[in-house]
């Protein structure tokens, strides 16, 4: 522990929080998620924040049960792909319970380390081997510290990222015919690489965890008898037996079947708890009333069942339709915009109990994964596929721009959206009569949704605007509505605007209105909500609503028909959708993995209200969703075939096999060839997987040794793809190896394309069941050194005689990209201390990546640096700053610096704790640099703000602000700030201006280039509220101010050499040479300028500390 101290005030704080939760944030920072929610959009981040604590999930270091099972059955003759076996189960639970005892003893040590008796919300063993409990950002420092604590994550949340989709992608062969391959294609004397299900499949025995916002358990698609054909699902844990809440007198008792085995809720209760907060729609038991969850599972695995949509009478059916499901309910509704938001605490829970429940899938349609070796829930995916079970998640809803996307783990399958085929079925509103410009003559409307919906045609029947239509209010209330009989059985054309829809559908109703069109006031459709309309209501899009309506006018008989039932509209298929998310990744692996249809999807909702769940209605209840999270079930559903037809193949052959062989002809929304970064490998086609020749392998230490931060290499892990963004300057070469999935003998020939190179066998011959590497030499001469990316394929064809059991042709993308040279220096500054009249050298490295660097050095010029840098490493205590908002109290630090030459500066840093947690994000930040006077500051933000050279204040929400683990940062430019400080000595004095229990402390530095530090208590009585040399001042504080430097100090004498090369591994050293012949003693900076051929870092600079002594 440590003390902060300042003007008789002391407090203690974790020597560790700034540390370690900032490091955690800064790197959060790094690669941001775009579902990642914070601040006040959250009513469960808002109360964390006001209460100080939030749950953290807290990790040990023992490996959680399902790799020690992992780990016994490698003990054993190797089995692929199956599940933790029945004969080390029993083993495993015992593991689980000793794991649960080890958590109970830690727990005791961390209780008594934090000074307070935590609670623990919830404990996990099986995929995580962890706990959830609610602490203070310091508690949970000092945890972090203890050491047998890995992993310290605070409460995160993060969004919810059909009748012609089963076919286009081939299900509904598989459901026919399986493999459509001999089962003796597959089985020798040795091993069957197929089940009993080789030949027809559509799910049976396979068990489906859906981690979303709950399930309409109501729902004929989840019921225990499959309605269009009566056949009865069969419960693989025995009829009348079921998981969770389902138990007698648990929430959801009496709402599992044969086909929904279980159900959790890890929202409602542990360990979230938020169930009766505000502004959280959330009830006990795994119900949906987001509709989101029930949704995904429809897709993945719903029941084949007719339904009525909209008149037009179609099937639909998830693409494993006779599998079992289990509900686990992660996520809760945010009722003020009705999104859907996921606890990281509740999606862990839901995993750690998927995996105790023996799923063999799971789909995960949320947001997160772009740290995959730091992040509780990537962990867990991993641990799930030591399990056996294959995971799909939705790649973001952030496109088109590139990086995007979201799920960056290796090991789990990252789906892209793409369009079906099928837009949806709309109405049509038909204009008759003389004179209607054919672009008038047919509109599509959009329906309304929570009124009553069109169930008839409505006849040729005059259309009329109203009256108020060019105005801003028209239908509203509180400008008179409508006259009485005004749209007497009529079509009304109503313009949005001054009140609701619900208001204006309402007023044309009582005005006889048959139906109710409302025209939008801004470009582009909308789709009008009007829960409690007695007609039909429609959206219209602007520009044909403001024609139509000058129509009537000039044609007042004007009339118009809506024909029912809905006309079906249909739409390019497998063009991918604007907002799917795209690579590349920080990383060298391939993401998106692929593509499935995730563009107006018909499959189960659910109703939002709780007491309408058991309705008809609600049970009936069918709707389009659109997004990734609709996509990445139907790869999950894809998976659970192959799982029931391949029950040896781990999740990694399941996945390759997918990848191997989709549908490359995807097109992006533009209309172009879609990339591998866009589309990943291309459209699932899940019968062709189910025929593939060759297949893939990973294993959990080759991904855990993948780790960039620790130097690894994710380019060599053995994916369905390829990808490297640091290729050499002439080759990229990649290693993949392939197994038989056959019991013959299979030849195939291998050949590149989009990219130039070389293969170590053209052509090559598998044994039954073994294994091949093929050795991929990618030619990258003449490819520019800037990381732009060329895209290629390795295309392998079957050459075998068997047309009926050859393989389809298998393809893996490539995407290469030269690393352009990276100027990097062993260091920032360097610190020489010589007597007077003397010289001295020191030297610093520069280095490079793979590609060469190539530098220039001088003792001129300017460039980019630190003008001072001071670290809280080591620090010890550290004073507050700022004003407290609800005392009126103001309390500074001030550091100084000195500047030698003209200087534009850039950034400032300041390093410190926010004493009662997280730094609220409409804070008030101040930064104020005040000339010195007779070695103090010449004034204070409180009492002379004005004395400031410069000065900036702005909510730490704001453009060029960033507040992470309490480390205040600004950019200048992004905060439209210029600044250019003259020769001098300054003072740098940030502020928080928070409550006093929310009150920011500025750490103490041991580095400290220029006088003591001073303090102020501007409103406090003398002699506190003037600039003075607190007790015990430390060497400075920790701060930074970069801009643009001045290389041009006298004393350096030489720079060597003038110029040189890095290469990868030979850092070359660079000297410099200093005299200092004529300087009194004392501390002088000085800088060398650096020019590279980095793109990105053209110059740079060194900073020189030199220390002169008598």
């Amino acid at each position: 522990m440590r003390r902060l101290e300042l003007s008789g005030f002391t407090v203690a704080i974790s020597a560790a929080l700034v540390v370690m939760v900032g490091a955690a944030q800064a790197a959060e920072a790094a690669t941001p998620a775009k579902t990642l929610l914070v601040g006040k959009e959250s009513p469960a981040m808002a109360h964390f924040a006001a209460v100080g604590r939030m749950p953290y999930i807290i990790g040990f270091a023992d490996v959680p049960a399902v790799t020690f099972g992992a780990r016994l059955e490698a003990a054993e003759p190797p089995v692929r792909g199956g599940k933790v076996g029945v004969d080390v189960a029993a083993s495993i639970e015992a593991y689980a319970k000793t794991l649960e005892r080890r958590q109970r003893g830690h727990e005791a040590r961390l209780k008594a380390e934090v000074g307070r008796a935590f609670t623990v919300q919830h404990r996990m063993q099986h995929v995580f081997n962890g706990i959830v409990a609610e602490l203070s950002p310091g508690e949970a420092a000092v945890l972090a510290a203890d050491s047998a604590v890995t992993l310290v994550e605070p409460y995160r949340e993060y969004a919810l990222d059909d009748e012609v989709a089963p076919a286009v992608i081939g299900a509904d062969r598989v459901w026919e015919s399986g493999t459509g391959i001999h089962r003796a294609a597959f089985i020798n004397r040795q091993r069957s690489e197929v089940s009993i299900f080789n030949r027809r499949a559509r799910g049976e025995g396979v068990v489906v965890g859906i981690i979303d916002s709950g399930i309409n358990f109501a729902s004929p698609s989840f019921a225990g008898t499959e309605p269009g054909s009566g056949v009865d699902i069969v419960n693989p844990l025995g009829d009348g037996n079921y998981l969770g809440s389902c138990a007698s007198g648990g929430p959801d008792a009496g709402r599992c079947n044969d086909k929904l085995i279980g159900g959790w809720d890890f929202v409602c209760g542990a360990p979230a708890n938020l169930c009766g907060a505000a502004n959280i729609g959330e009830e006990p038991g795994f119900g949906d009333s987001n509709s989101h969850g029930s949704h995904t599972a429809g897709t993945a695995a719903g029941n084949a069942r007719p339904v009525s949509f909209r008149g037009n009478t179609v099937t639909i059916s998830g693409i494993a339709p006779r599998a079992n499901v289990i509900a686990y309910d992660a996520c809760y509704t945010l009722t003020t915009t009705g999104q859907g938001l996921c606890p990281n605490v509740s999606t862990l829970a839901s995993i750690n109990q998927a995996i105790a429940d023996g799923v063999d899938v799971i789909n995960y349609s949320i947001g997160g994964g772009a740290q995959p070796w730091s992040e509780a829930i990537s962990q867990a995916f991993l641990a799930a596929t030591d399990a056996g079970i294959f995971v799909a998640a939705s790649a973001g809803n952030s496109g088109p721009g590139p990086s995007t996307n979201g799920h960056n783990q290796p090991w789990v399958m990252t789906v892209a959206a793409a369009q079906s085929g099928r837009a949806g079925y709309e109405f049509a509103l038909h204009v008759t009569g003389a004179g209607v410009p054919p672009n008038l003559s047919t509109i599509l409307l959009n329906a309304g949704s929570g009124g009553v919906e069109l169930t008839g045609s409505i006849p040729n029947t005059v259309l009329r605007a109203g009256p108020g239509f060019t105005g801003t209010t028209d239908g509203c209330t509180a400008t008179g509505g409508f006259a009485a009989g005004f749209f007497a059985n009529r079509i009304a054309l109503v313009r949005r605007g001054g009140c609701t829809f619900t208001e204006k559908a309402a007023n044309a109703a009582a005005a006889g209105a048959r139906a109710v069109i409302i025209v939008n006031n801004t470009t582009g459709a909308i789709a009008p909500s009007v829960p409690g309309a007695t007609v039909p209501v429609f959206g219209m899009a602007q520009t044909e609503g403001v024609a139509l309506q000058a129509l009537t006018v000039s044609t007042p008989s004007l009339s118009a028909l809506i024909p029912f039932p809905a006309t079906r509209i249909d739409n390019a298929q497998d063009q991918l959708a604007a907002f799917s998310s795209r690579g590349p990744a920080p990383f060298s692996v391939l993401k998106p993995d692929i593509t499935g249809h995730g563009v107006n999807i018909l499959d189960p909702v659910a109703c939002a209200n709780p007491a309408l769940w058991t309705t008809a209605a609600c049970a009936e209840a069918v709707g389009f969703l659109s997004g990734t999270s609709m996509s990445a079930p139907q790869v999950a559903g894809a998976g659970a075939l192959l799982r029931q037809i391949f029950p040896l193949w781990t999740p990694a052959e399941i996945k390759s096999a997918l990848m191997l062989t989709a549908n490359t002809n995807v097109r992006n929304e533009t209309g172009a060839a879609a990339t591998p970064f866009q589309a990943g490998a291309g459209r699932v086609q899940v019968d062709l997987a189910a025929r593939a020749g060759l297949v893939m392998d990973e294993q959990r230490v080759d991904y855990l040794a993948a780790n960039p931060a620790l130097g690894g290499d994710v380019a060599g892990l053995n994916l369905a793809s390829m990808a490297n963004r640091g290729c050499g300057p002439s080759t990229c070469t990649f290693t993949r190896t392939f197994r038989s999935t056959r019991a013959t003998m299979q030849t195939f020939s291998a050949a590149l394309s989009g990219v130039t190179g070389t293969l170590n066998s053209p052509v090559f011959t598998v044994a039954p069941f073994a294994t091949v590497t093929l050795t991929v030499t990618v030619n990258t001469a003449g490819q520019p050194a800037d990381g732009s990316f060329q895209f290629g394929t390795l295309t392998l064809t079957s050459t075998g005689n068997d047309s009926a059991s050859r393989s389809p042709t298998l393809r893996l993308p490539i995407a290469v990209a030269v690393r352009a040279p990276e100027l990097t220096l062993g260091t920032d500054a360097l610190a020489i201390s010589a007597p007077a009249n003397s010289t001295r050298t020191a030297s610093f490295n520069v280095w490079s990546n793979s590609n060469p660097v190539d530098f220039t050095t001088s003792r001129t010029g300017t460039g980019p640096g630190a003008l001072v840098a001071q670290s809280s490493a080591g620090a010890t205590f550290g004073y507050f700053a700022g004003r407290f908002t609800d005392t009126g109290a103001a309390l500074f630090a001030a550091d100084d610096f000195v500047v030698s030459a003209p200087t534009p500066i850039s950034a400032l840093v300041a390093e410190g704790f926010a004493q009662g947690g997280a730094i609220a994000a409409t804070a008030q930040i101040g930064w104020s640099i005040f000339a010195d006077a007779g070695g103090v500051p010449a004034g204070n933000p409180h009492s002379s703000p004005n004395a400031a050279v410069w000065r900036h204040t702005a909510a730490a929400n704001s453009p060029g602000m960033s507040v992470a683990g309490g480390v205040l940062r600004l950019n200048l430019a992004a905060a439209g700030q210029t600044l250019t400080l003259q020769p001098g000595r300054y003072w740098l004095v940030p502020q928080v201006n928070v409550p006093f229990a929310q009150r920011w402390a500025w750490l103490n530095s041991l580095q400290g280039e220029g006088g003591p530090v001073r303090t102020i208590q501007p409103t406090a009585a003398a002699p506190a509220n003037v600039w003075a040399t607190p007790s015990g001042a430390p060497a400075g504080l920790a701060f930074a101010v970069s801009g643009i430097l001045t290389c041009n100090a006298p004393w350096i004498a030489s720079v060597a050499p003038a110029s040189g090369r890095a290469v990868a591994g030979a850092p070359a050293p660079v000297t410099v040479t200093v005299n200092t012949a004529g300087l009194a003693p004392g501390n002088y900076t000085g800088f060398v300028c650096l020019g590279s051929n980095d793109p990105a870092r053209a110059t740079a600079t060194v900073r020189v500390n030199l220390t002169v002594t008598p």
